[in-house]
């Protein structure tokens, strides 16, 4: 037993025998409040009161009544539950337990956490889906969705094989990076033509962004085939008015959105017996109409994407707007290419080689070419280091 405990007990002692509390104050040399503090203590709890006790909270601020416990689990194996066409493609993570929770009207609302930590404990969690990183780290030079509309990625999957077929099949998936609306189209073999119809499917129905995010493949930036070239995909973009921007080369998780979707959604898709193009048709409008209508995301209040974009006006194209039979010229506009730069200090701008310095190797600047003038002005952060006179040409 500790000397201190031994104090607190000798005061309890002198007090009962009828001591003054100054008296024995002044023998264990303690100050008044000391001795209240534990006479209070004994006259609580008794003997017990003397001992040190825990400075932790008696009870824990994230402990969830049982009530709510209950209701978390049962709403949860409900949800697992579902049957149907549409039942694969509805979410019961933690989000859509707590949307569901406040619906019901229970209050205060368990954060995600522990709404986590509830499942955990009465072993009702899956194992999550692994998603690449999606932040925009502070030396990377990519731009971040703002509001609807303002920012969307575009990405090619495939090939795919449906059951029994040797026929390559590719998904086309379109996504605004804010409110997370996806868009997907299932193509064999698309070409340049099918691609800008479908983009032009794409902003008719979500609208036209500011900002369209994508890869180096073929199909968005061309072939390389001549240094320079400006292609249909890019061309189409600058007439409508639509910023381009292309990610590093070899960082498909630059597009992290759109790529955390496609595992996501063919984890689902092709778990099913699909018997042709058709049948994997009519299952991607029910599952873009249950992500747009039905999946809560915290990152949006935990609403849906519909009631995000519900008052949204967009800029739309006309409804007889055809790719094909656009003309295009090359428009007045711009096109941003993020790189790294290589060791040798160079970075590749749609075939042609730019040197911006060694000193600058393993670091990201941004090349943005603007078409008024034929200009490439190169950014490392905030800072103009070269400008450029770029080869524009059309194919």
């Amino acid at each position: 037993m500790s000397t201190e405990i031994q104090r607190r007990q000798s005061a309890i002692r002198m007090r009962l025998a009828g001591k003054t509390v100054t008296w024995i104050c002044q023998q264990l040399q303690r100050g008044r409040d000391w001795f209240y503090t534990w006479w209070g203590r004994y006259q609580d709890q008794g003997a017990d009161g003397l001992r040190d006790q825990s400075r932790a909270p008696k009870t824990n601020p994230r402990a969830i009544a049982d009530e709510v416990r209950q209701a978390i689990l049962t709403i949860r194996d409900r949800l697992v539950r579902q049957r149907g066409p549409q039942a694969r493609y509805r979410l019961a993570g933690t989000p859509t337990i707590r949307h569901e929770l406040e619906v019901l009207g229970y209050a205060p609302l368990p954060s995600l956490r522990a709404i986590g930590r509830v499942l955990q404990g009465a072993g009702r969690t899956s194992p999550a889906f692994r998603l690449e990183p999606t932040a925009t780290t502070p030396a990377y030079p990519g731009p971040r969705a703002r509001f609807s509309n303002h920012l969307h990625q575009l990405d090619l999957v495939g090939p795919r094989y449906l059951k029994g077929s040797r026929t390559r099949y590719y998904f086309l998936v379109y996504k605004d990076v804010y409110d997370l609306t996806p868009f997907i189209g299932f193509f064999r073999a698309p070409d340049l033509g099918v691609v800008l119809s479908f983009l032009v499917q794409a902003w008719q129905r979500l609208g036209l962004p500011q900002i369209l995010q994508v890869d180096n493949g073929v199909l968005f930036a061309g072939t390389g085939r001549w240094p320079g070239s400006l292609d249909r995909f890019i061309r189409l973009a600058l007439l409508v008015g639509v910023e381009l921007v292309f990610i590093p080369e070899g960082e498909p998780f630059r597009n992290g959105s759109v790529e955390n979707f496609n595992g996501w959604f063919q984890e689902r898709l092709l778990a099913i017996p699909l018997h042709g193009p058709a049948h994997v048709r009519r299952e991607l409008k029910v599952l873009m109409e249950i992500c747009f209508r039905e999946h809560v995301h915290p990152q949006l209040g935990f609403r849906t994407s519909c009631e995000v974009r519900r008052d949204l006006q967009p800029r739309r194209l006309p409804a007889n707007f055809r790719a094909h039979l656009q003309p295009m010229p090359i428009a007045i506009g711009k096109i941003t290419f993020i790189r790294k730069v290589r060791r040798s200090g160079r970075i590749t701008i749609l075939g042609v080689k730019i040197r911006v310095g060694k000193r600058l190797s393993g670091r990201y600047v941004q090349a943005i070419l603007y078409t008024r003038n034929a200009k490439l002005k190169i950014h490392h952060g905030h800072k103009l280091i070269k400008i450029v006179d770029f080869p524009i040409r059309g194919v």
